[in-house]
């Protein structure tokens, strides 16, 4: 906008104040506004600084850019002061969304205003530089982060396959455990049973033998049949003794390698572990007491429940009752509480401190580091617990006497609908 003649002229009798606000600023803006008595603004001239204070283009003035001081309220100050410097303080413009507030003087004569901003330029220009550096560091850390993130995120991918890993070889590792048990349990009644089968065998050809002959002697053949009257309930005893290990270590194994959901009885899932432990705490003073109904039936994999109870009891022996030395009891209660089952688990070993117990269910924590412990079994116990049982586990110790695992798991629909079978 170029000023006409006249406006010139109007200018230049405020020639001393523009003079001297050229003179002291580092970067200066002017607007020339007449106003009549309704208080309408209209803009006589308004140079480039003004049209960027006020946020103006090329369009028509609107006085609704002052927003405090509001042009209304200029206007009024010019009605009471009258000729001269009506307002020098702080003018803040634009719009209530996007304003700025600048150093402003307005001086007044007859209906027209002229308005006097400073603002520094050099200033600007350095807090410009400044948020561009800013952003461009901003920028290079966020590609940083997305680096370290994108590393971060293979690493810890990497992680959970190696502690799947590790579970998976603590899960095969409990089971090698039962075979070494089930082996060694299996023994007993098989040599028993072998050795009678020897001893009948043996019964039978001197009957054989005696049969040959034309005398038989009474004496000798009574020996035989005393024989084949002893031997005969050990075999018998002994083999069902030998089939019920096998049928329990082969439900437990079963379960123990594969996803089996099915319906099965909670004790006697129970029963199939501490027998296939049998082997591990015989040679101890720890008695393994059960308490739990006969009529739970459960809709799930069997092994949920038996691996928890197999990691715990192997955790009593090997931590509360120092792999077998101390002596104790490990008791296990079950009881139903409509469509929640509860189990509290609990021994006499040494228990544990306040620290022990903050930390038992983390992966990889033992105490047991410098004898193999890996520190997954009791993280296992929480996992299916909390991920596979949909349950909560919480533990109790107190050094010197003992610890407490109390356990809660809803029951599956299923088990309510199915078990009515049996």
């Amino acid at each position: 906008m170029k000023p006409e003649p006249e406006i010139i002229k109007l200018l230049y009798k405020w020639s001393p104040y523009v003079d001297d606000y050229l003179l002291n600023s580092r970067a200066f803006a002017f607007g020339l506004f007449q106003y009549n008595k309704h208080h309408n603004g209209q803009a006589l001239y308004i140079n480039t600084g003004m049209k960027n204070i006020l946020g103006l283009d090329e369009g028509k003035f609107d006085p609704s850019k002052f927003i405090n001081p509001d042009f209304q309220t200029l206007v009024n100050m010019a009605a009471i002061k009258g000729d001269g410097l009506i307002f020098d303080g702080v003018l803040t413009t634009g719009t209530p969304l996007k304003s700025r507030s600048v150093q402003a003087k307005v001086l007044c004569r007859q209906n027209l205003l002229l308005v006097l901003c400073e603002y520094d330029i050099s200033e600007l220009d350095t807090l410009n530089n400044e948020m561009v550096e800013l952003n461009q560091e901003l920028n290079n850390v966020q590609r940083q982060l997305i680096k370290e993130k994108k590393t971060l995120t293979k690493t810890l991918a990497d992680l959970k396959t190696a502690q799947s890993k590790l579970i998976e070889s603590e899960k095969m590792a409990s089971l090698g455990r039962l075979v070494a048990g089930f082996a060694h349990e299996i023994n007993t009644p098989i040599g028993i049973a072998l050795t009678a089968s020897s001893a009948l065998t043996d019964a039978q050809h001197s009957i054989d033998m005696m049969l040959t002959r034309e005398e038989v002697d009474e004496e000798e053949l009574i020996t035989a049949l005393e024989t084949i009257k002893e031997c005969s309930p050990l075999v018998i005893n002994n083999l069902k003794r030998t089939a019920e290990l096998v049928g329990s270590f082969k439900r437990t194994a079963i379960d123990q390698s594969v996803e089996n959901f099915r319906i099965y009885n909670l004790k006697e899932t129970i029963k199939d572990i501490v027998i296939n432990l049998n082997s591990q705490f015989k040679k101890t003073s720890i008695i393994v007491d059960v308490d739990c109904p006969d009529d739970i039936y459960l809709y799930g994999n069997p092994n949920d429940v038996g691996q928890l109870l197999l990691n715990l009891m192997i955790n009593s022996l090997l931590h509360g009752f120092d792999n077998g030395i101390l002596s104790g009891t490990i008791s296990i209660m079950v009881k139903r509480e409509k469509d929640d089952l509860f189990i509290h688990y609990s021994d006499t070993g040494k228990g544990m401190d306040d620290e022990t117990v903050r930390q038992i269910f983390e992966p990889f924590f033992t105490t047991l580091r410098a004898r193999g412990g890996t520190g997954l079994g009791m993280y296992i116990c929480h996992n299916i617990v909390i991920n596979r049982l949909n349950g909560t586990i919480r533990c109790e110790s107190i050094k010197g006497k003992g610890t407490d695992f109390f356990i809660s798991v809803p029951i599956p629909k299923e088990s309510n609908s199915t078990s009515k079978q049996f």
